[in-house]
């Protein structure tokens, strides 16, 4: 997974996973930036996820397929 994370950065992703304050049971948000010319874009969020590995996985396969599109 560290191999992943580090691929994933030097292509110019970046993926943030954080609690949703306030919500109880805990629910994980993610957010995925990919690496502009002057700042990091937003490419896509999503909340609902019951642990922060799911919204990871989310992450890692959005991007995977993002890529393949291109």
């Amino acid at each position: 997974m560290k191999q992943e994370l580090t691929d994933i950065l030097d292509d110019g992703w970046w993926i943030q996973v954080s609690p949703l304050a306030r919500k109880q049971p805990t629910e994980w948000i993610a957010g995925i930036y990919r690496k502009g010319k002057w700042s990091w874009i937003t490419e896509n969020s999503k909340g609902g996820f019951e642990s922060p590995f799911q919204a990871h996985e989310w992450g890692m396969t959005f991007i995977k397929n993002y890529k393949r599109k291109e």
